[in-house]
């Protein structure tokens, strides 16, 4: 499979692993059985980028995913790039069946979602962790900064965001 580089330096497979629909949104939750099986199969295929979020999992286990692969990635790690998201919440009092998303970049939210991460992912780093959501309340040079303290205690390698317009990339 063809190589991609994110940003200046991370080596990714061109066709990366979104895990989400392993725990969340699409249809049932994959069995342990089922993950390794189709890990397993994507690895075989040169996929080396698997993305998950701390929010995605089921309404009995909202980390579900990070879990599950925690477990099922771990044979591999050395091996794979491996990327988390932090930085949005479900609005837990909502009482629509799709509860709205709510943004939060504050770095104490930041630092404490890494090390929830890094546990559930059993790793002692990321290899890409980035932002979900953009939170218009908290400057992102704050949100940066929480991300260059990460970097700089070893817990990531990469920091990047998602769905950011252009003036906040600038």
């Amino acid at each position: 499979m063809n190589k991609r580089i994110l940003g200046k330096d991370l080596e990714v497979s061109s066709i990366g692993f979104g895990c989400m629909g392993m725990s969340h949104a699409y249809g049932t939750v994959s069995t342990r059985k089922e993950a390794e099986a189709l890990i397993a199969e994507a690895i075989e295929c040169g996929c080396t980028f698997f993305d998950t979020a701390e929010i995605y999992g089921t309404t009995e286990d909202p980390h579900h995913n990070e879990k599950l692969l925690g477990e099922v990635l771990k044979p591999y790690r050395d091996k794979i790039v491996l990327a988390s998201k932090c930085g949005i919440r479900f609005d837990e009092t909502a009482t629509t069946v799709n509860k709205p998303l709510i943004p939060d970049g504050r770095p104490e939210t930041i630092r404490a979602s890494i090390d929830g991460s890094l546990q559930r992912l059993k790793t002692d780093h990321l290899d890409l962790y980035y932002i979900h959501r953009i939170d218009p309340t908290v400057p992102i040079e704050e949100t940066a900064g929480a991300m260059k303290e990460l970097m700089e205690q070893g817990k990531i390698t990469h920091w990047g965001l998602s769905e950011a317009d252009e003036d906040i990339i600038a």
